[in-house]
C-alpha cells in the first residue's frame, strides 16, 4: 500500500489553496454538468444522427461509465498520486468530448460517451481525494461546501445549457464547450498539484478487482435503467442484468477479501464512521436525485406547465441545497462537530417530503417555492457533513478510494431512488387512469402515456379531470414513499460516530 509520513506533508498557503480550489471545482463542475446536460437536447441529437431508438445510451451511457469507473479511480490515485490520475482523466474527457461533438451517427456519439465517462468518474473522485490532501479536515467542511454547491447547480444548469445551445447554436456546442473550461482545469491542477506527496511504494494493482467492479456495476446499472424506462421491475430485461450484476458482485466481495491489494479494502467498512457514511449517501441520494426528476414532472402533470419553465421551479430546491452546504460546511469548520447535521437534515428532509405528500405543489406559488427550498437545504446539510466524517476518520492512503466508495454509493442510489419512485409513480398512475372510463385513448399502458402527454386533444375535458385527480394522488403516495427513505437516513444518521476533527 502506499505511505506518506507525517513529514511528507506539504503546507499550502491560502492563495495555492484557492487557485487549487478552482481547477478541481472546475473538474468536478464539468464531470457533473455533462450528466445532465444533454437532457434537453436528446431529441435534436436523435433526429440529426437518426438515431431515436438508440437515444436513452446517450444519457446511461455517460452515467454508467463514469459510475462505475469512480472507485477504480479513487484506488489508482491512492497508488500513483493525485496529480498524475486527474490529469489522465481530463485528458480523456476533453478527448472524448471532441468525439462526441464530431460524432456522425448515434454508435458513434454513445461510444464517445461511453469515453467520456470513464474520464467523468475520475474527475468527481480524484478531485475530492486532492482537497482532503491539502486541507486539514477541521478546515475541510467549507471548502466540501462548494463542492456540493457546484454538483447541485450543475443539475439545474445542465438542462438549461443543453436547451440554450440546441435551440440558438448546434447540439454539438454541449461538447465543445467542455474545451476551455477543460483545458483551464488541466492547465491549473498540473501545475498546482506538483507539491503534493507522492506514493513511495511499488503500487500493485487489483485488476481482476477493477474487472469484477466493472462486471457487476454495469449491469446493475443498466437494469436500474431499464426499470425507470419499463416503470416496472418484473420484466426479463430488468431481472436478467440484475441478476448478473448481483452475481459478479458476490464473486467480487469474494475476491476482495482475498485480494493482498483490493481495489475497494472491505476493512474499510469495518470503519463505523465509513459504513455509516455509505448509508447515508445511498438513502439520501435515492431521495435528493428522484425529487430533482419528479418536482418539475410533477408540475408538468399536475398543473400544466412547460418543460422548461417546470424546471424553472426547481431553483429554489437549488439554491437550498447551495445554501445549506455553504452554511453547514463552515459550521462543522467553524464547531469541529458534525454528527447533529445530518441527524437535522435527514430529519427534516423526512418532514418536508411528509409535508409536500399532504399539501402538494402547484397550488400556491409562495408554498411552492418554500417547501422546496427547504427541502433543498436539507439536502444541503447533509453533503459536506457526511464527506468531511469520512476524509477525518480514513487514513490518508485510504482518502482517495473511501471517498471515491462513498460517491459510488451516492451516484448507485441516485440511480435506484430515480428507478424505484418512477416505477412506483407509474404503477399508481397506471392504477388510477384504468379506473377512469375512457382510458383507451391513452392506450395499453396509460400510466407511461401520462409521463409523455404533450398534446390533450384527444383527452375529453371529464376525462382530463379525472387524471388530474389521479395524477395528485399518485404524486402524493411518492412524496411519501420518498419520506419513508427519509426515515431511514434519519435512522443511520443516528449511527454516525462523532470524533474530534484533526487540524492537520
Amino acid at each position: 500500500m502506499a505511505e506518506l509520513t507525517q513529514s511528507s506533508v506539504v503546507h499550502f498557503s491560502r492563495a495555492e489553496i484557492v487557485s487549487i480550489l478552482f481547477g478541481l471545482i472546475l473538474a468536478m463542475f464539468l464531470a457533473s454538468l455533462d450528466q445532465t446536460i444533454v437532457a434537453t437536447s436528446l431529441s435534436t441529437m436523435a433526429q440529426d444522427l437518426n438515431g431515436w431508438a438508440l437515444i436513452s445510451w446517450v444519457v446511461s451511457a455517460y452515467l454508467v461509465a463514469s459510475t462505475v469507473t469512480t472507485p477504480i479511480y479513487g484506488r489508482l490515485s491512492d497508488l500513483y498520486g493525485r496529480r498524475p490520475i486527474l490529469s489522465v482523466a481530463i485528458t480523456l474527457f476533453l478527448g472524448a468530448s471532441v468525439l462526441c461533438a464530431l460524432s456522425q451517427n448515434m454508435p458513434q456519439l454513445i461510444g464517445a460517451r461511453v469515453l467520456q465517462g470513464v474520464g467523468g468518474g475520475g474527475l468527481r473522485s480524484v478531485a475530492l481525494a486532492a482537497i482532503a490532501d491539502i486541507i486539514p479536515p477541521r478546515e475541510r467542511g467549507r471548502y466540501q461546501g462548494y463542492f456540493s454547491s457546484t454538483m447541485a447547480i450543475s443539475n439545474v444548469l445542465g438542462p438549461v445549457l443543453g436547451g440554450f445551445f440546441s435551440e440558438y447554436l448546434t447540439w454539438h456546442w454541449i461538447f465543445w464547450i467542455n474545451l476551455p473550461f477543460g483545458l483551464l482545469a488541466l492547465l491549473l491542477c498540473w501545475r498546482n498539484l506538483r507539491r503534493l506527496p507522492k506514493p513511495r511504494r511499488r503500487p500493485i494493482i487489483d485488476w481482476l478487482g477493477a474487472a469484477l467492479i466493472l462486471a457487476s456495476t454495469t449491469p446493475i446499472l443498466i437494469g436500474l435503467g431499464q426499470a425507470e424506462a419499463a416503470a416496472g421491475w418484473g420484466r426479463s430485461e430488468v431481472l436478467v442484468p440484475l441478476a448478473i450484476g448481483a452475481a459478479f458482485l458476490a464473486v467480487l466481495i469474494y475476491r476482495e477479501r482475498e485480494a493482498p491489494e483490493p481495489i475497494i479494502p472491505l476493512r474499510l467498512f469495518a470503519n463505523r464512521i465509513f459504513a455509516v457514511a455509505c448509508l447515508i449517501s445511498l438513502s439520501m441520494s435515492m431521495v435528493m436525485i428522484a425529487m430533482i426528476i419528479l418536482v418539475p414532472l410533477d408540475f408538468e402533470l399536475g398543473t400544466g406547465l412547460a418543460p422548461n419553465d417546470a424546471g424553472l421551479r426547481l431553483i429554489p430546491m437549488t439554491g437550498g441545497t447551495v445554501l445549506g452546504s455553504f452554511i453547514v460546511g463552515r459550521l462543522v469548520s467553524r464547531t469541529g462537530h458534525y454528527r447533529i447535521f445530518p441527524i437535522l437534515g435527514a430529519g427534516a428532509m423526512t418532514l418536508l417530503c411528509g409535508a409536500i405528500a399532504e399539501v402538494g405543489l402547484g397550488r400556491s406559488w409562495p408554498l411552492d417555492t418554500f417547501l422546496t427550498a427547504l427541502l433543498g437545504f436539507s439536502f444541503g446539510a447533509q453533503l459536506p457533513s457526511v464527506m468531511v466524517p469520512v476524509q477525518n476518520a480514513l487514513d490518508l492512503p485510504d482518502t482517495g478510494v473511501g471517498l471515491s466508495v462513498v460517491m459510488f454509493f451516492r451516484l448507485i442510489g441516485g440511480a435506484f431512488g430515480v428507478a424505484l419512485l418512477t416505477a412506483l409513480l407509474v404503477g399508481d398512475l397506471n392504477a388510477g387512469a384504468l379506473a377512469l372510463p375512457g382510458h383507451d385513448v391513452l392506450g395499453p399502458h396509460p400510466g407511461i402515456a401520462l409521463l409523455h402527454l404533450d398534446k390533450q386533444d384527444s383527452v375529453n375535458p371529464a376525462l382530463m379531470t379525472g387524471l388530474q385527480h389521479a395524477v395528485r394522488n399518485a404524486f402524493s403516495r411518492v412524496y411519501l414513499w420518498a419520506a419513508a427513505i427519509s426515515g431511514l437516513t434519519l435512522i443511520a444518521s443516528f449511527g454516525l460516530k462523532e470524533i474530534p476533527l484533526r487540524g492537520a
